[in-house]
């Protein structure tokens, strides 16, 4: 089978997760036997370093059937491509490809174009589209967090979005989510990580009979020494992914200051280790609030609590950063879809502390396979840290209580079976 992926972002360009994922389903159609291509689409401003000047779309240096695109007149209002010369070279690579399947991780960047532009440049695939969070959806960044209150957002409504846009009206909303959903529903089958993105989208309006449910999957690394073993004081707890508002990570700070100002941390100290990049992304008043609390609380000279940055990281440094903590918390204020830090953090024997919400709330058990928190609860989370601070008995049952999780292979086995179907799956979890 000739399969094409096609991606917002690389991972080797941008560390992120929907890319990463996309990439992943590319390695393991390889591994399976079949003919994989991949089209990652770039920022504009990203031609000059990765492209070819005046070319849309050009080869990967170095990597055979993986390609480089680069839309022009991006606009994200509309999740749109406004450059018919983008779009007519994309659709003569994909003709030029033949594929059987064509497997899209996003819209963003790609623009909702992208899906007709296929479909006419290949009439007889069959054409998935995966969901890694809810842009259609939110125009908040997809992520359904009031952009004044920073309250969640439960359900969408015309007049709910014109409060965050008020420079939008109502009908607005109305005509824009009748023109994705439109543009979407071109698609054969829809693929979402959790049962909990699935329900939004067909609540929103996507056809659920094309829906189905496939966890997210990765390349398993090789055995190593550290999996079942963890540090002499067992009180480093870890943070892994973007340096973003709602990743949480003031969250994990202000429960550290409640440990320090109620004279509650363990006497065998915490070590919050901060990996993170991306800090661009943030907002300046986010990483103004971050940057505070590190200060705040290295003032209170407790030697007790000791936060630690690291930085960004790449895949090939994951396996180091993982295993040297022992506990990674995934702390965060938005509707997480899935949390591909958890799988991680699995991978390499980690217990996790996560925000019992949404696709979090849906994969970690508390007091089984990990342990789970009031999203936004400071509070919670501090009795947590001190509690599990320095408990082995808990780390060692959270540890094993881990079961292996989808790999690379698995994930794209579960989308194989229903695209040889003849008809489009029901929404079910596979």
């Amino acid at each position: 089978m000739r399969i094409l992926i096609v991606s917002y972002m690389h991972p080797s360009v941008t560390p992120g997760g929907a890319q990463q994922i996309a990439f992943e389903m590319h390695q393991a159609a390889r591994a399976r036997g079949h003919e994989a291509f991949m089209v990652a689409a770039l920022e504009a401003d990203q031609e000059a370093a990765y492209g070819k000047p005046g070319a849309p779309i050009a080869p990967m240096p170095g990597h055979e059937g993986q390609y480089f695109y680069f839309p022009q007149y991006y606009n994200y209002l509309h999740l749109s491509v406004g450059d018919w010369r983008s779009l007519q070279f994309f659709g003569e690579l994909v003709a030029s490809l033949r594929p059987d399947v064509i497997h899209f991780h996003h819209y963003h960047r790609l623009g909702v174009e992208s899906i007709r532009t296929a479909r006419l440049a290949a009439p007889h695939a069959h054409i998935t589209m995966t969901f890694h969070e809810m842009m259609a959806i939110c125009l908040a960044d997809g992520q359904m967090v009031k952009t004044g209150s920073r309250d969640l957002c439960r359900r969408p409504s015309p007049i709910d979005c014109n409060g965050c846009f008020g420079h939008l009206r109502p009908e607005f909303f109305t005509l824009r989510a009748a023109r994705l959903r439109a543009a979407l529903n071109e698609c054969d089958s829809f693929v979402f990580p959790s049962e909990f993105i699935a329900q939004r989208y067909i609540d929103w309006g996507l056809d659920a009979k094309k829906c189905v449910v496939v966890p997210n999957g990765q390349t398993h690394p090789a055995p190593i020494a550290r999996r079942d073993r963890h540090s002499r004081a067992v009180n480093r707890f870890g943070f892994f992914g973007q340096f973003i508002d709602n990743k949480g990570i003031d969250v994990v700070l202000d429960a550290l200051l409640i440990l320090a100002r109620e004279k509650r941390v363990p006497e065998c100290g915490v070590e919050f280790v901060v990996n993170g990049g991306n800090r661009h992304y943030a907002t300046k008043d986010y990483l103004e609030k971050v940057d505070g609390l590190i200060a705040e609380l290295r003032a209170l000279d407790d030697e007790r609590i000791r936060i630690h940055e690291l930085g960004r990281y790449n895949r090939d440094q994951l396996a180091e950063r993982m295993t040297s903590v022992d506990w990674v918390i995934a702390p965060s204020t938005w509707w997480e879809v899935f949390g591909l830090v958890v799988s991680e953090a699995w991978m390499f024997g980690r217990p996790v502390i996560v925000s019992d919400i949404a696709g979090l709330g849906e994969r970690v058990r508390h007091e089984t396979n990990g342990f789970t928190f009031p999203p936004r609860n400071s509070a919670a989370l501090a009795d947590l840290i001190a509690n599990l601070a320095g408990n082995e008995l808990e780390w060692r049952r959270a540890h094993d209580g881990i079961t292996p999780d989808w790999s690379d292979l698995d994930m794209f086995d579960a989308h194989m079976a229903f695209w040889r179907q003849p008809e489009a799956p029901r929404k079910k979890a596979i």
